[in-house]
């Protein structure tokens, strides 16, 4: 972990020095994840440097004015595919399979979590390509013209499997904010604060929560991809060029599902 710190801080660092805040807004993976996620906000600045404003505004408008930049297919593939590794990462199956390999569990572990990243780019591409295009897009182009859509996916993901780590265990942040070095300090009041486990006595509520997220998130998603779709289509494809993304997306779902239950 020390050793990943140094290199990303070292990397942010010289990229910083070269090619100023443009390379944190394409380099930095926690600015382009807050910047992509952000883009579901309801909130939007309007106007020109030199009077802007800030303005309610629907979240849907906000996603579909992602900039369609290249890597916007890769990034939402390792989002979306990392997530739904850590679920079936706490699957028996894989518990099982890890356990009863020559392998190493961090080289099975490794090798399931760049799968599941790949394969997901690769569906969701090749989802994407098989739709009908017009004249003036190119298939090769849709996947990054669409990508955008799955942001809402990502974010439901991101309720349902890390929702309890974030209530049970983030108490315990603000206790080590408050003794950072373990030298018994309570710098901010905060170092007696333990775990609460609240939601392990609540499960029914707890897995409420997390089949609502996936699925607000995947018929989010759908709805974004289908008004995209009707820009980009013609006229004769608006119906029957869509159905490859319908299956996808019904795919994602279903498997989000499965692996959520399977944890």
């Amino acid at each position: 972990m020390r050793l990943w710190c140094a290199v990303y801080v070292a990397i942010m660092l010289v990229g910083g020095a070269i090619f100023g805040s443009r390379f944190y807004e394409m380099a930095d993976p926690f600015e382009v994840y807050s910047t992509l996620v952000s883009r579901l906000s309801p909130w939007s600045l309007v106007g020109d440097n030199g009077d802007q404003r800030v303005v309610m505004r629907n979240p849907l408008a906000n996603l579909a004015a992602t900039p369609p930049q290249p890597g916007l297919v890769a990034v939402v593939a390792v989002l979306f595919g990392s997530t739904a590794y850590d679920s079936f990462g706490e699957s028996p199956f894989w518990i099982q399979t890890v356990y009863g390999s020559s392998l190493t569990a961090n080289t099975l572990n490794n090798l399931a979590l760049i799968a599941f990243c790949v394969g997901t780019g690769l569906v969701f591409s090749v989802g994407c390509m098989l739709t009908g295009v017009g004249p003036d897009t190119r298939r090769l182009d849709l996947p990054r013209l669409l990508a955008h859509a799955i942001t809402p996916i990502i974010v439901g993901y991101i309720v349902a499997h890390y929702l309890t780590l974030f209530v049970d265990y983030g108490w315990q942040t603000l206790a080590l904010a408050s003794d950072p070095l373990g030298r018994g300090w309570n710098l901010f009041g905060t170092a007696s604060l333990s775990p609460s486990y609240w939601f392990a006595y609540h499960p029914t509520l707890l897995a409420t929560i997390k089949v609502l997220a996936v699925v607000a998130g995947h018929v989010t998603s759908a709805v974004a991809v289908h008004d995209r779709a009707i820009r980009l289509l013609p006229r004769q494809h608006q119906v029957t060029g869509q159905l490859p993304l319908l299956v996808t997306m019904v795919g994602f779902t279903a498997g989000g599902l499965y692996l959520l239950f399977a944890a």
